[in-house]
């Protein structure tokens, strides 16, 4: 039996609220392979300042393997420091060479060790884990892969922890030349309209009451902070304002230039054609006054995969009744939770066609779901 249209034939949620519950959920077909890609010391990394790099690293192989066939759809995960995927045997070996090819982006570009890995779902399943997929419509622009079961969280460890088994290595004879186009990060950080943009990562420890708390996380932090729009970090026009600062641009430039030179001319390239943008967008030239528009509805500002992850926006009574709510779940010890608190947020877009598919990837900035990662481990071993 061919699998490789089952995530596309898959039937949609339209409600986040609602994503716990089983009759959503389909079983990935074992014959699709978990592509997990992680950036070694990331925390280091951003505490020198470099968050967006990362971030931007982080998105290379999503774009990469997306750019292998615009045709397929397959669910894949955003973490800040890191992606996974879930692909069907077709895309295999064309995904290899991309995440070779992205890694040595990385390594040249950055020095950032984007570490890469491929698991079969049966070896998954032989290790007593599942994965199960459910595909949330955030808008008519927009869907997103859900992902439960502890699949995903036992991939990643093995790309951690048996990384020489796992680990993807660079074929001479796979002749598949990788394609990054698409991948930008031109926005400069889109301020708060609130007091904090806040990365949280919520994740049961409680086997056999997960969906409750889930929801009940849900259904709580909506109280607290409002519904998807009011807690929306990007929700107006004005909050978006394309970049001029050549330290903004350097991420975009220095993966598409061989050198220094080649760097500069890429930078003066994109702050041309970000002013030629900014003018069609104030002139509402042909399709350019929806333009933002458009960005705002393709935001990936809440999604789960194992964890609960959200980027969201509050006051500072909120962000308080928000941690006074998690801490006491934590105590209880239902939950492990991380928070990072900011006030503005990062993001990082796939174009594919520039007035039609969008995906904007946001995060808090200065660290955002790699620091909230980093409270939640130092939680969870004090357990």
């Amino acid at each position: 039996m061919d699998t490789k249209d089952f995530y596309k034939n898959l039937k949609q949620v339209n409600d986040f609220s609602k994503i716990m519950q089983d009759s959503n959920y389909c079983l990935i077909p074992n014959d699709w392979y978990v592509i997990v890609s992680d950036i070694k010391d990331s925390t280091k990394a951003i505490e020198k300042g470099m968050y967006k790099q990362v971030n931007f690293v982080a998105a290379l192989t999503i774009i990469g393997i997306l750019n292998i066939d615009k045709e397929e759809d397959f669910p894949y995960v955003f973490g800040g420091d890191g992606a996974s995927l879930l692909i069907p045997p077709s895309l295999l070996e064309k995904s290899k060479k991309v995440l070779i090819e992205a890694s040595k982006k990385a390594k040249e570009a950055f020095d950032l060790e984007l570490r890469i890995g491929v698991i079969n779902i049966k070896e998954i399943e032989k290790r007593g884990s599942f994965i199960e997929i459910a595909k949330l419509a955030i808008t008519k622009d927009y869907t997103q892969a859900i992902i439960r079961g502890n699949g995903l969280e036992l991939a990643e460890e093995l790309l951690k922890k048996e990384y020489e088994t796992f680990k993807i290595q660079d074929d001479l004879k796979n002749t598949y030349t990788a394609n990054f186009d698409g991948l930008e990060c031109r926005w400069e950080d889109i301020k708060t309209l609130k007091d904090e943009t806040i990365s949280i990562l919520i994740k049961s420890i409680n086997q056999k009451d997960s969906n409750e708390i889930y929801t009940n996380c849900i259904k709580n932090i909506e109280k607290i902070a409002g519904n998807y729009e009011q807690r929306n970090p990007i929700k107006e026009i004005d909050q978006l304002n394309l970049s001029f600062n050549p330290m903004v641009l350097n991420a975009e430039a220095s993966i598409f230039s061989k050198n220094k030179i080649g760097k500069i001319f890429t930078i003066l390239r994109l702050a041309f054609e970000n002013l030629l943008g900014l003018i069609l967008m104030k002139y509402s030239i042909g399709q350019w006054g929806k333009y933002k528009q458009r960005i705002i509805r393709t935001t990936d500002t809440e999604k789960f995969d194992d964890m609960l992850r959200m980027v969201i926006s509050t006051n500072t009574n909120q962000t308080k009744k928000l941690e006074e709510y998690l801490e006491n779940l934590y105590l209880k010890k239902d939950i492990v939770y991380g928070i990072h608190k900011s006030d503005s947020a990062l993001m990082t877009c796939l174009i594919f066609q520039r007035h039609a598919k969008h995906i904007h990837f946001v995060d808090s900035s200065k660290g955002g779901y790699a620091l909230a990662a980093k409270e939640l481990k130092n939680r969870l071993n004090f357990l």
